[in-house]
């Protein structure tokens, strides 16, 4: 790893992936701040008006490990760290007896399976989007399972039970739902024994009790409807071919995405993993458990590859991740009977080598289709007839000379997943995401909160990441004290984007009534508007607008049950509004107060991560309205004394003050964290529990 990865580790870049860098890195860079600061993760003000950190499991607040991450460097060396950790597990695992013919793996062979593994484009991409920390575990699973069921006695079940509690425990912290179920399959089928039931039941329970922490503030988040999450794309058929072909066809970046093969919306960049691999996995036949396994990986990774599914179920691409180290574990037995020259090892690279040539011939009739794609196929074309060759030396020495030049044999099956990782991992210079942006800078004298509006599209900013970064895409401005107004985040409000779809009959309506005061607007726009022009770049520019304070006391309100009725009124069908700006549209019913003047600034004395205190001077009775978003587990406090507060403009608060000098203190925290806490404290409780009981327990004394 060392080696393949110089360029991230010691050589300063990063991967060149646009959501890697403005949607999954920023939460957990956020998260790990937070723990810094002395606070368990909660609230995040750099998506849109606020979202729950800890409450959105895809945000992976609670997973400890990433808490070490509070760089951009630190999170990539994070991410390898898990890939090797992975590798390492892959290869202790092929170690062991897996396979029917009760034949464990070489050194050198379990050393290469390891080494295929880090140069996966699917366990790269799964780094990328999030998932890799807990598919990391599963082989290390798949050992303590082992070790269960061949335990021979109570203080050997008792560590390997208290190894798979705590590694589920972390998979759960995670937050990816698909993993842990895939997990807790490995658990059931590898060590499944009736006498090791109760051993089995116990790991479980206490590895779900530690992941309670993550999923019972997301469970509730769920149940309340406070998320408005996303559908996961389906997996395109035509994209297995991208297991044998390298490449990231599923890249933002055009130069190396194919729509026609990833289609318009893929989750991973890359699936890529390789012919030996694959190839080896299939030359020994599996235990009929691990048989099992492996169609129900397939099964799964079928079913939600269909699309349509909510995303926190997990993406097709996590299962056939936790698949192929299934195969890796397995193909050691597969390279031993290669280097001893079996046929049956060298028919089966045969194949696939076979099948390598068929893919790149049908990507070679595709270039004349999509001359779009030509710089994508020309590179996977290259690399995938590199491979090619390479395999076609080692057939050819294992066919005539089984046994000698080992080494130069093994070497040849990875050299080709090695010469690839340029397409299937491509990096940046981290510069891009680590130095703040001229826009970053130039808007660093806004008042906090800032935010700052972006169309979802810049027509002639190509998606580059240097030219996303510089336009301050997706919460990638949070690192430098800007939040992203309109937001992508899965845990944004239901009524997040429609807010955003009916105020485009409005213009700037929104961004005036939510104190957004940034905006990334078309150069023409800003010329004779009142607008403060902070800086362009091409035909764009960032402008400062003169917009409403984010705390303000409003005297004068009108009442509407659903979000569709407050939406009209804010912005209404025909254009214009029908609320002036000191009027806020509160949820609920009851008698209105017409307009009493502009909005009353409030003093903003603190606004951190889910706390924030004001102090409020209205001359006559109105509503405190503050924004940031109305989720579930925000209290407020006037003066000291608890009160209610209402949901304000659909997306802001609102709490009802009299004249007079008010201190109004808002605080977060997530519900059912707490309980969440104390789940996972119990659980690690009982582990330690027995740990101490297994050290009471005499060693079986030898008779003879």
């Amino acid at each position: 790893m060392l080696v393949v990865q110089a360029r991230v580790i010691a050589g300063g870049k990063t991967w060149d992936d646009l959501r890697y860098h403005t949607e999954i890195a920023p939460p957990r860079l956020a998260a790990a701040e937070q723990i810094h600061s002395g606070t368990l993760p909660a609230w995040w003000d750099g998506s849109g008006l606020g979202v729950p950190l800890v409450a959105e499991p895809q945000h992976g607040a609670m997973y400890p490990p990433l808490w070490l991450a509070q760089t951009p460097r630190a999170l990539d060396l994070m991410i390898l760290l898990h890939l090797a950790w992975a590798a390492l597990g892959v290869a202790v695992w092929a170690r062991r007896e897996q396979v029917a013919s009760k034949q464990a793996a070489s050194d050198p062979a379990a050393l290469v399976v390891g080494m295929l593994v880090l140069t996966t484009g699917i366990l790269g991409s799964a780094g990328l989007r999030g998932a890799l920390p807990a598919l990391a575990h599963l082989p290390w699973l798949a050992v303590a399972a082992l070790a269960l069921r061949e335990g021979a006695d109570r203080r050997a079940r008792a560590r390997a039970a208290i190894a798979i509690a705590g590694l589920l425990g972390l998979v759960g912290l995670v937050g990816e739902l698909a993993v842990l179920v895939d997990a807790l399959a490995f658990v059931v089928v590898l060590a499944g024994r009736r006498a090791r039931m109760g051993w089995i039941a116990a790991a479980i329970g206490g590895g779900l009790a530690i992941a309670a922490a993550q999923w019972i503030p997301a469970a509730l988040a769920l149940v309340a409807g406070d998320h408005a999450g996303a559908i996961q794309a389906g997996l395109p058929l035509g994209r297995l071919v991208e297991l044998i072909v390298p490449g990231s066809f599923g890249s933002v970046d055009p130069d190396r995405a194919i729509s026609a093969i990833a289609g318009t919306t893929p989750w991973a960049p890359s699936v890529f993993v390789g012919v030996p691999l694959l190839a080896m996995a299939c030359v020994v036949t599996p235990a009929r458990r691990v048989l099992g396994l492996i169609l129900g990986l397939c099964g799964l990774a079928l079913v939600t590859g269909r699309g349509g599914w909510p995303a926190w179920l997990g993406a097709p691409e996590i299962h056939l991740g936790a698949l192929v180290l299934v195969l890796a574990a397995h193909a050691g037995a597969g390279l031993d009977a290669l280097l001893a020259g079996k046929r049956r090892a060298v028919l089966a690279l045969a194949v696939g080598a076979g099948c390598s040539v068929l893919a790149l011939g049908a990507l070679g009739a595709l270039r004349s289709r999509h001359p779009e794609a030509s710089p994508a196929i020309d590179r996977a074309l290259l690399d995938g007839g590199f491979g090619v060759g390479c395999l076609a030396v080692v057939i050819g020495l294992a066919w005539r000379a089984p046994g000698k030049a080992m080494p130069f044999v093994l070497a040849l099956l990875v050299l080709p997943g090695v010469g690839a990782l340029p397409s299937v991992m491509p990096v940046a210079p981290r510069a891009l995401v680590t130095e703040p942006p001229p826009w970053a800078s130039l808007a660093e004298s806004a008042p906090r909160p800032a935010r700052v509006f972006r169309p979802v599209i810049l027509p002639e900013v190509p998606d580059t990441l240097a030219d996303v970064m510089a336009t301050l895409g997706g919460a990638s401005p949070w690192r430098w004290g800007l939040a992203a107004g309109r937001s992508e985040d899965p845990a944004r409000l239901p009524d997040h984007d429609q807010v955003w779809l009916s105020a485009a009959r409005e213009g700037g309506a929104l961004l005036d009534r939510f104190g957004i005061e940034l905006a990334i607007l078309p150069t023409t726009v800003v010329t004779g508007n009142k607008m403060t022009e902070l800086g362009s770049r091409g035909r764009w520019s960032l402008v400062s607008l003169p917009v409403a304070p984010v705390a303000a006391v409003l005297r004068g309100w009108q009442w509407a049950q659903a979000p569709r009725d407050a939406m009209d009124l804010m912005f209404a069908p025909g254009g214009g509004t029908n609320v002036l700006r000191g009027t806020v549209v509160l949820k609920g019913s009851g008698a209105s107060r017409g307009d009493r003047g502009p909005p009353i600034p409030c003093s903003v004395t603190t606004w951190d991560e889910g706390d924030i205190d004001l102090v409020c001077t209205p001359d006559a009775l109105g509503y405190a309205v503050v924004s940031s978003s109305p989720a579930a587990g925000w209290t407020v406090t006037v003066d000291g004394h608890a009160a209610d507060w209402l949901t304000a403009d659909v997306l802001r608060r609102a709490v009802a003050i009299g004249p007079g000098m008010h201190h109004v203190h808002w605080r977060y925290a997530a519900p059912g964290a707490r309980l969440g806490l104390v789940l996972a404290l119990v659980g690690l409780l009982g582990l330690v529990a027995l740990w101490l009981g297994t050290r009471k327990v005499p060693p079986p004394v030898d008779v003879n």
